[in-house]
């Protein structure tokens, strides 16, 4: 309200009357923009400038953008009122957060609020900002107090609003982030129910009489939160790979969000590219962000890839895949593979094959070993052919990690029982684990499994050759030959997947911010490179990139 007008009322009342602060209190609350000429222009010129916003705009302020970590209200019974009296109001309007930062409390707080923030995964408030008109906050007209607007949050008084005579000003105010009310998860496919964060503001508290007056345009609500990330397994298993490894502890113990519900099919990649792209926009908008980071495992790393390169940015006005970071991903295929697929060929020429160059016990292990509908797309040619095509498609917005590791821990080129280097590919393999426990099992699956290891130790590549034998009978018999093109020197690897092939060498290596190969002591096999300690060492990676490009930044 206008000095010179609020003087000029109450000194007409007081000689009309003689009832001083009576007659004011029972004068009825002036009309919307009639407290100062000045203060209605000012008014009507921010109305008439804010014409083509979306939405009213009675200030000059336009609201921040909204997005996962800044939610506006604008428009609410509460708002874009005219300046209202106290018998007008209150003002009350909720702020709807639809983001899932975590396990909530039965109000909508968060459970682990503190533990959030001590881990810098969260921010220590969240800010409130909201334009108000016409706040008299350091009026002096006696007998009568400074406007006194007083707001609270969810119940709790956070401060008061102020101001200038017949102006607006953003106000803002710091909540503790214990008192913000977050989303409890939405079902995969859809938006988390809105949690209702309330402002109230209660109108010139100190004065018993309707003196000061006010308005609210807009509120909107903002804090940093960590983005969650989604797990996606390899060949021939499933999302519980991660929880059973202990990927996922590590990921509990410190406070971060995660999804390993996607269960792939064994199948190539370009299909489960396709079937990405069906569940990871779901996954998202689960947790209602706007930006997720990847934790992918050996085959699962390159469906991810193709997903990235051929689906992701038909997502990109939704959601951005912050980070990748792959565990043991055969980034330019597996000899492994390689000999597979060869003796498959060979098989529907002839019965007939021999093994030239390879490590003692390869035929038997092939021999055990079948096919499934992944295999193919794992030899070394026909990653190095989706390379090509793939790598430069990939999000540039998208930083990519690579993880490695040679399962040989006590340096003897070898796989061993003792030290048991190969525990957690017995547990995840049902094969390996029959065997196991037959007679003699553990030296058998010792031998199959060191077979493997020296296959890729040694192995750069297979050729496949024929030859024609004539029998004893006069008869002609064909001959395949599976042929070892030898590595220069042995390569470490999980017996899965070769080291280059793991870290991207001369392929995704180029766009890798970040690696780490696990050797020595510290060696993995193909299982056990999803287990806790690796986690430790990706998680860092995860929060970097977080801090530069997403919702902590």
């Amino acid at each position: 309200m206008s000095f010179c007008r609020l003087v000029s009322r109450f000194s007409t009342l007081l000689l009309l009357t003689g009832m001083g602060r009576v007659a004011l209190a029972q004068e009825p609350a002036l009309p919307p923009g009639t407290d100062a000429a000045e203060g209605a222009a000012s008014f009507g010129r921010a109305r008439l400038a804010a014409a083509a916003a979306t939405g009213p705009r009675t200030s000059p302020f336009d609201p921040p953008e909204a997005n996962d970590h800044s939610f506006i209200t604008d428009g609410a019974s509460g708002l874009d009122t005219g300046c209202t009296y106290r018998l007008g109001g209150p003002l009350i309007f909720n702020i709807e957060i639809t983001r899932h930062a975590g396990d909530l409390n039965a109000d909508g707080t968060l459970k682990n609020a503190a533990a959030l923030v001590a881990a810098g995964l969260l921010s220590r408030t969240a800010t409130l900002i909201q334009p108000a008109f016409d706040v008299d906050s350091g009026a002096v007209v006696p007998p009568f107090q400074p406007e006194r607007d007083r707001v609270s949050f969810n119940g709790e008084q956070i401060g008061f609003l102020s101001g200038e005579n017949n102006e607006w000003k953003l106000n803002s105010f710091e909540i503790p982030i214990e008192k913000v009310k977050f989303a409890a998860r939405g079902a995969i496919g859809s938006m988390p129910a809105p949690a209702l964060n309330q402002v109230r503001i209660d109108i010139d508290t100190a004065n018993s009489l309707q003196v000061w007056c006010t308005a609210i345009d807009w509120g909107a609500q903002s804090f940093k939160s960590m983005s969650p990330i989604i797990l996606i397994h390899g060949n021939n298993s499933n999302g519980g790979f991660f929880e059973r490894q202990g990927f996922t502890g590590h990921l509990q113990t410190q406070q971060l969000l995660y999804d390993n519900s996607i269960n792939l099919p064994t199948t190539t990649i370009a299909a489960n590219g396709s079937a990405l792209n069906g569940l990871i926009p779901g996954i998202v908008k689960s947790f209602g962000v706007d930006g997720v980071h990847l934790v992918v495992h050996s085959k699962g790393g390159l469906d991810s890839r193709e997903y990235l390169a051929t689906y992701q940015p038909g997502h990109n006005r939704d959601f951005k895949i912050l980070s990748y970071s792959s565990l043991s991903t055969p980034h330019n295929g597996s000899p492994g593979a390689d000999l597979l697929v060869q003796r498959a060929i060979a098989l529907r020429v002839t019965s007939n094959i021999e093994f030239a160059g390879f490590p003692s016990f390869t035929q038997s292990v092939a021999e055990q070993t079948g096919l499934d509908a992944g295999t193919g797309n794992l030899t070394t040619g026909f990653v190095a052919g989706f390379n090509t095509t793939n790598v430069s498609r990939l999000p540039a917005d998208t930083v990519f990690n690579t993880v490695a590791a040679d399962a040989d821990q006590n340096g003897n080129a070898e796989i061993d029982r003792s030290p048991d280097e190969y525990a957690e590919l017995r547990a995840e393999s049902p094969q390996l684990t029959a065997l196991d426990n037959t007679f003699l099992g553990q030296t058998k699956t010792r031998i199959a499994v060191n077979a493997v290891y020296q296959v890729l130790r040694t192995t750069a590549g297979v050729t496949l050759t024929y030859r024609t034998e004539r029998t004893l009978l006069g008869g002609q018999r064909t001959i395949a030959v599976l042929t070892s093109i030898h590595n220069p020197a042995g390569l470490g690897n999980d017996v899965l997947v070769p080291i280059p092939s793991g870290q991207g060498v001369g392929g995704i290596a180029g766009r890798v911010a970040n690696s780490a190969t696990f050797t020595g002591a510290a060696g993995r096999n193909h299982s056990s490179v999803a287990n806790a300690g690796v986690a430790a060492r990706v998680v860092p990676w995860i929060i970097s990139t977080e801090r530069a490009n997403g919702d902590l930044k």
